[in-house]
């Protein structure tokens, strides 16, 4: 029985310093490639104002509605 590929996963951290969302989006990144390396996906850091648009840019450019 082959496995379905139709999960993701989305967070948002909030009240971080630059720093901090530097370090954890290259730990999420580093995560993904050894977790799933054929994945596709994306991740960004940003004001907490931006998140819905970040959210939205991330579904376009992985190719989801």
């Amino acid at each position: 029985m082959s496995r379905k590929k139709d999960k993701a996963v989305v967070a948002v951290i909030s009240g971080l310093t630059d720093n901090q969302a530097a370090n954890i989006l290259g730990d999420i990144m580093k995560s993904k490639q050894k977790n799933a390396p054929l994945s596709r996906g994306t991740a960004a850091s940003g004001a907490w104002s931006n998140v819905g648009k970040m959210l939205q840019g991330g579904q376009k450019r992985i190719g989801k509605d």
